[in-house]
C-alpha cells in the first residue's frame, strides 16, 4: 500500500498532537499516586497467582506479564481483548465490534484452542467452539484487580490446553469493593453500556458486593462492500460475591448469570441449487444467536499442620447456546440427491462440575505444592445438519489429574531449580503426563535470566475430531469434463475415519529469558522460545476421493441437472507437524514523574510440514499466516495539569493470511498501524470523565477473517467513545 502525503500529513498530526502534550505537562507536578511510583515499587506492586502461589512477577522463571487495574482503567478497554493488546507478544485481532481472536505465540483463531482462559481460577472454555466464546466474557472491566498472562506452556500446573498460554483474570474481592460504583459509556457504532458494583458488610461478620453490566452495539461495517453489517449484539451480566468472616481460614462464594442476543451472517459451501448466485456455490446464512449461562464458585483456604497453605475450590458452570436460521448446504441423508436448506437450530449446552484442591509446604531449601483435581463434564451438541454435522450430541466424561511442583533453591538469592508435572487422564484422549524443568539464576539484585523445557498437550473437542464437515464446494465440470458445467455439484467433504484413536497434540517448548531493571527509571524483559508441535488436528483426502460419482450421475439422469451431487471424501487426522520461534522484548521507561513510556516488539515464525495433501497444506498453511510475524507498540502516558491525564498507544502488526470460503489461496490481510488516545479528567476525588478515540490513523481497516465457522468478514472502524465513572 502505497504512503500517499495524505496519510503522511494524518500520521504528522497525531505525532505533533502528542510531542505537544509532552511540552504541556513538562513543568507539571504529578498527583497521579500510579505514576508517582518507581519502577522498583511498581515490581513489588506487580504480582501474579499463576504458579499457583501469589508472588511477583520477576521472581518467575516464565514469560509474565500483569495487566494492572490501573492500566486498564487508563487504557479505555471496553473489554477484555481490548486490554489484552497491552501484552507483548500476546496476538489480538478484532472480528467485529463483539467477536475477537486472542492466541498466544500463533495459531490464532476467533477459537484458539492452545490457549487457556480463566476468571478467577475457573476455566472459561466451551467446547461447542473448542475455545473461549469473547463475546459472553462481557465482565465489568472496574471490578477486574488484574490479568495475569503467562506466554508459552503452562500445563505443568494448569493441564490440558494451556500449551501456548494461560491468562487468568482476577476480580477484585468483596472487601476491596465497599461502596458503589456507577460506568456508563457510549460511543461509535452504537456502543452503549452501564456497569455497576455496590459492595456492603455482611450483619454476621464479613463483606459482600453485587455487580452488573448491560450493553449492546450496532453492526460492523462489511469488509467487501463497506455497508452496515447484521451482527449487532447484546449482553447482561449480574453477579454476587460474599466473603464472611470465619473464624478458620478464607471462604470466598461467587455466582453469576448472563445472557447474549446477537446476530451474525454465516458462510457456507452449497450445492448449486441454493447457491447465492450461479457461479459461487456458497450459500450465506444470517443466525440469530442466543447465549446464556450461570457460574457458582466457591474457594476456601486455610493453614493446615506445620503451616502449609491450603486450598480448595469448587465449580459449577453450565452454559447453552442456540443459533437458529435456514440452515443447511444442500447436503445430506439423501445423498446424492440434494436436501433443501431448513429452518432450525444448532447450538449445545454443557455443564462442568470441578473440584480442585492444593497445598502449599515450605520446609528447607524446597518450596512445595502438590494438587489433585476432579472434572465431570456433561455435554449435549446439536449439529443436525451440514455443513457442520454430530451424530452422536450426548456425552458424559470423567477427567481428574494430579500435579506436583517443586522450588529448590541451590543457593540462595541466587539459583533456584523448578521442577514439576501434570498427570492427567482426560475423558477424551486418555492419559498424559506434561513435566517442565526451570531453572532461575539471580546474578545481581535487580536482574535474572530464566530457561525453561516443558512438553505439554492439547485434548481435540469432539466437534474437530467427530463432525462431518462440508469445507467447500465446486462444479464437478472442474473435476470431470466429460460432465457439463452446472449439472452436477462436488462438494469436499471431511467425516471421522471409523476406529481412528483420537490422540491429543503435543507440543516441545524451549524457553529463555532475561530481566534487568537498570535503574528506577528503566526496566527490560526479554524472552526467546522454539517450540515443536506434532499430532496437529487438520484433515486428508481419501485416495478415492470421488467414490461415489457413479452414485451421483446415475441420480442426474434420474432427476436431471442441479439435483444431484457428489462428494470429494476427506477424513479428520491430528498427524500435522509445525515448530513456532520468535522472540518478544519490554521496556519500561520512566523520563519524567508525569510521563511513562512502554515499548515492545515481538517476532514470530510458525513453519509447518507439508504432505502435498490438498486438505492438509491448506491446514498448515493457516498454521503459519494466521498471526503477525512482526508486532510493535508504543505507550505513552502523561499525567498533566489540572487532573488530567492523556494515555497515547501506538500499534504495528505486520500482514495476515486468512482462507476464505471455496478459495485455494489464501487472503493477505496488509499491515496496519493503529493509534488509540485518551483524555481522561477527574472531575473531583470519586468522579472520571473520559473521551477515547480508537483507530484514529485511518477509517477502516481489516484485522482477521474467520475460518471456523466461516462468517461474514468485518472491517474495524474508526471510532470516539465517551465514558463516565462515579464512586460513592
Amino acid at each position: 500500500m502505497k504512503n500517499t502525503p495524505t496519510k503522511r500529513l494524518g500520521l504528522w498530526r497525531w505525532s505533533w498532537l502528542a510531542f505537544a502534550a509532552q511540552a504541556a505537562c513538562a513543568t507539571a507536578a504529578s498527583n497521579d499516586e500510579f505514576l508517582d511510583m518507581s519502577l522498583e515499587e511498581l515490581v513489588d506492586y506487580r504480582l501474579m497467582s499463576m504458579s499457583r502461589k501469589e508472588q511477583r512477577v520477576a521472581d518467575m522463571a516464565a514469560a509474565a506479564y500483569v495487566i494492572s487495574s490501573e492500566e486498564i482503567r487508563r487504557s479505555g478497554a471496553q473489554s477484555i481483548p481490548e486490554a489484552l493488546r497491552q501484552v507483548p507478544g500476546l496476538n489480538v485481532a478484532q472480528i467485529s465490534h463483539s467477536r475477537w481472536a486472542v492466541s498466544s505465540r500463533g495459531f490464532n483463531e476467533r477459537f484458539s484452542t492452545k490457549l487457556l482462559v480463566q476468571v478467577d481460577g475457573r476455566s472459561i472454555y466451551s467446547p461447542l467452539f473448542s475455545g473461549v466464546l469473547w463475546e459472553t466474557q462481557d465482565i465489568v472491566m472496574e471490578d477486574i484487580e488484574r490479568i495475569e498472562v503467562i506466554r508459552g506452556p503452562g500445563a505443568a500446573l494448569w493441564g490440558t490446553n494451556a500449551m501456548n498460554g494461560v491468562i487468568n483474570i482476577v476480580t477484585r474481592s468483596a472487601a476491596a469493593s465497599q461502596g458503589s460504583m456507577l460506568s456508563a459509556s457510549l460511543g461509535s457504532g452504537g456502543l452503549a453500556s452501564v456497569s455497576m458494583t455496590h459492595g456492603g458488610e455482611l450483619a454476621q461478620g464479613g463483606h459482600y458486593k453485587v455487580f452488573g453490566k448491560t450493553g449492546r452495539m450496532d453492526g460492523s461495517v462489511a469488509r467487501d462492500t463497506g455497508a452496515p453489517g447484521e451482527d449487532q449484539a447484546r449482553q447482561q451480566r449480574l453477579g454476587i460475591r460474599i466473603e464472611p468472616r470465619l473464624a478458620l481460614g478464607q471462604l470466598s462464594i461467587k455466582a453469576e448469570v448472563y445472557q447474549d442476543r446477537s446476530q451474525d451472517v454465516w458462510g457456507m459451501p452449497s450445492v448449486r441449487a441454493f447457491s447465492v448466485d450461479q457461479a459461487s456455490y456458497s450459500r450465506d446464512a444470517l443466525l440469530s444467536e442466543k447465549g446464556q449461562g450461570m457460574a457458582l464458585q466457591a474457594r476456601y483456604t486455610w493453614k493446615g499442620a506445620r503451616g502449609a497453605d491450603n486450598a480448595l475450590q469448587a465449580s459449577i458452570d453450565h452454559d447453552r447456546s442456540d443459533h437458529t436460521g435456514l440452515w443447511g448446504s444442500g447436503t445430506g441423508p439423501g445423498k446424492p440427491l440434494v436436501q433443501t436448506p431448513a429452518v432450525m437450530a444448532m447450538g449445545g449446552k454443557k455443564t462442568d462440575i470441578d473440584v480442585d484442591f492444593q497445598q502449599r509446604q515450605v520446609f528447607g531449601v524446597h518450596d512445595f505444592i502438590w494438587g489433585l483435581n476432579l472434572r465431570h463434564t456433561s455435554d449435549h451438541l446439536i449439529l443436525p445438519s451440514s455443513p457442520y454435522r454430530l451424530a452422536d450430541g450426548q456425552n458424559q466424561r470423567v477427567s481428574y489429574s494430579a500435579f506436583v511442583h517443586d522450588e529448590i533453591t541451590l543457593a540462595p538469592d541466587s539459583l533456584k531449580l523448578i521442577v514439576g508435572s501434570k498427570f492427567e487422564k482426560d475423558g477424551l484422549t486418555g492419559f498424559n503426563v506434561q513435566p517442565n524443568v526451570r531453572l532461575l539464576y539471580t546474578p545481581a539484585q535487580h536482574e535474572v535470566v530464566w530457561g525453561a523445557l516443558s512438553r505439554s498437550v492439547r485434548s481435540l473437542r469432539r466437534t474437530e475430531s467427530q463432525a462431518t464437515v462440508d469445507v467447500s464446494a465446486q462444479d464437478a465440470h472442474e473435476l470431470n469434463p466429460a460432465i457439463p458445467p452446472g449439472w452436477l455439484s462436488a462438494v469436499t467433504q471431511v467425516s471421522p475415519m471409523a476406529g481412528a484413536p483420537m490422540k491429543a497434540e503435543e507440543a516441545l517448548s524451549l524457553e529463555a529469558g532475561w530481566r534487568k531493571q537498570f535503574s528506577n527509571f528503566l526496566s527490560v524483559d526479554t524472552a526467546l522460545f522454539v517450540t515443536d508441535y506434532q499430532n496437529l488436528r487438520g484433515a486428508r483426502m481419501l485416495p478415492n476421493t470421488a467414490s461415489g460419482l457413479p452414485q451421483a450421475l446415475a441420480c442426474l439422469a434420474a432427476n436431471g441437472p442441479g439435483a444431484c451431487y457428489v462428494t470429494l471424501d476427506a477424513y479428520n487426522s491430528n498427524v500435522d507437524k509445525a515448530r513456532s520461534l520468535g522472540g518478544e522484548v519490554a521496556l519500561e521507561w520512566h523520563p519524567r514523574a508525569w510521563w511513562k513510556v512502554q515499548a515492545h516488539y515481538s517476532h514470530l515464525r510458525v513453519k509447518a510440514t507439508r504432505t502435498g495433501d490438498m486438505l492438509g497444506d491448506i491446514q498448515v498453511n493457516a498454521y503459519e499466516n494466521s498471526a503477525p510475524r512482526h508486532q510493535f507498540s508504543l505507550h505513552n502516558n502523561f499525567s498533566l495539569p489540572r487532573n488530567l491525564n492523556l494515555d497515547v498507544r501506538l500499534r504495528y502488526n505486520s500482514g495476515t493470511g486468512h482462507y476464505t470460503l471455496n478459495s485455494e489461496g489464501l487472503t493477505m490481510l496488509p499491515a496496519y498501524t493503529g493509534l488509540d488516545m485518551r483524555l481522561a479528567w477527574k472531575a473531583g476525588r470519586h468522579t472520571e470523565l473520559s473521551v477515547l478515540g480508537r483507530n484514529l490513523l485511518k477509517d477502516r481497516h481489516t484485522e482477521f477473517i474467520n475460518i471456523f465457522p466461516m462468517t461474514r468478514a468485518y472491517d474495524v472502524q474508526r471510532s470516539v467513545l465517551v465514558q463516565a465513572v462515579t464512586r460513592f
